[in-house]
């Protein structure tokens, strides 16, 4: 088959090249934690989804860590690679490996050794501790292959190779769900045969991508002279507007978890675990896009190929938009079947809190696709203060500050129209950051 050009091919070839594979790869992660959490409420009941809840913020962080180091080091590997510096290129590369093998230990034997501290700081208690530790304990000590995922597929997607990363990400993810209904089930072991199972998909997932350094296909290079401190700093600034994706869902689910205690008490949460877990879905198809757009973007700009850039931006922005109208209608018209998908006979006081704050929630996924889309183009054309300013008001200053605040002034019902009102304010940012970059343009060309 034909190699694909991204500096010569079609833009829109380019990007729908690239998109299938992405979104199935980003929709297929998510699976990961969406089959756990369906399995769960279905197999162990409210309570066990209440456990995978308090322990989501560590999964966030691991998903974190491996786009911090893949996307951050594999836009500079692209934008290396579109100048002509094949050297720095394999540099980038090989200090990101090298960091995330580091990081990955360590979280996975740190992590370990003061994991229920950690999880009582989360929100754990002496109810739900065995729960969770039977859960996340098991995840915990398999960090390294959580983070060599994330991190290995972004490489690898921007080596050319979207649809070797896609079919690493299904076999993997297939394995998973198969494993989850048999130890959950079949073998009643409840949340630690979850986590297991995802361990163990996860690890396949990893086999399967380590094959592409052995074809004809790759073009990256490991050595362990190219690591670089100066190199390891890039990858982070670069990446660190896609570490605070990650980020978001975990403060996120902390904040709203706390919150949701303190004025709505444990049914407030139940209905939040399916509005977090629908958001990994959601937010997985928004990826999608803004990754497909990504390697193309990255090299494009490397070779100030403007022109392309500006086309797949455009590509990529309509492509998105289209995405999140149709997510915001199936929520706000049908959300019993979000409902019931993941709440086995759900009560009527769940039911009717979770209708109510659904239709609210999902207003922000008109907004969100954007955020998401131009956090990723800010990346790819390297202005990271952009990048990261989106991701900051999204996920650690304006979500955090209006959880806390709105039920303080309007009511325990005002809990849910934070997130959609965080959406829309950093909509009007970014769309600040975009047309400041073009004045700047065009005042330079001047």
């Amino acid at each position: 088959m034909k190699q694909v050009n991204l500096l010569t091919d079609s833009p829109r070839r380019l990007f729908f090249h690239y998109l299938g594979p992405t979104i199935g790869s980003s929709m297929v992660t998510s699976i990961y934690i969406l089959a756990d959490t369906i399995m769960v409420g279905q197999g162990v009941g409210d309570a066990g989804l209440a456990a995978l809840t308090i322990f989501m913020p560590i999964v966030a962080s691991f998903f974190a860590l491996g786009l911090l180091l893949g996307i951050g080091g594999g836009v500079l590997m692209s934008v290396a690679k579109g100048s002509g510096n094949e050297s720095l290129a394999h540099k980038y590369f090989s200090t990101a490996m090298i960091s995330a093998a580091v990081v990955s230990v360590c979280f996975a034997v740190f992590g370990a050794i003061f994991f229920d501290p950690m999880m009582y700081a989360l929100g754990a208690d002496t109810t739900n501790i065995e729960l969770v530790r039977g859960y996340g304990l098991c995840y915990t000590v398999s960090a390294p292959l959580f983070i060599f995922s994330s991190s290995l597929q972004s490489f690898i997607r921007n080596d050319k190779s979207p649809r070797h990363a896609m079919i690493a990400v299904l076999t993997g993810s297939g394995l998973n769900i198969l494993l989850d209904y048999l130890f959950i089930f079949v073998f009643k072991m409840g949340m630690f045969g979850a986590s297991f199972a995802t361990s163990i998909g996860t690890s396949i997932t990893v086999c399967i991508l380590i094959i592409h350094f052995f074809t004809k296909k790759n073009t990256m290079r490991f050595s362990f002279r190219f690591f670089s401190i100066k190199a390891l700093w890039e990858i982070a600034k670069c990446g660190f507007s896609s570490f605070l994706i990650e980020c978001a869902n975990a403060v996120l689910v902390f904040v709203f978890n706390h919150t949701l205690l303190k004025y709505i008490g444990s049914v407030g949460v139940t209905v939040y675990s399916i509005m977090s877990n629908v958001a990994v879905v959601c937010m997985s198809l928004f990826n999608g896009v803004t990754l497909a757009a990504q390697p193309i973007i990255a090299t494009n700009h490397g070779a100030d190929n403007h022109k392309r850039v500006l086309q797949v931006r455009h590509i990529g922005t309509i492509t998105s938009s289209v995405i999140a109208v149709i997510i915001f209608c199936v929520g706000f018209f049908f959300p019993d079947l979000l409902i019931y998908s993941y709440v086995k006979g759900p009560t009527p006081e769940i039911l009717e809190l979770a209708r109510y704050a659904l239709r609210i929630y999902f207003f922000a996924y008109l907004f969100m696709n954007f955020n998401i889309f131009f956090s990723g183009y800010f990346q790819s054309t390297l202005r990271p203060v952009a990048a990261i300013t989106i991701q900051i008001l999204r996920s650690l200053l304006l979500s955090s500050v209006l959880v806390s605040v709105l039920p303080m002034i309007f009511g325990a019902d005002a809990i849910w129209y934070a997130v959609p009102i965080t959406e829309c304010i950093t909509f009007f940012v970014a769309m600040a950051f975009l047309f400041f970059g073009r004045f700047q343009k065009t005042k330079e060309a001047k």
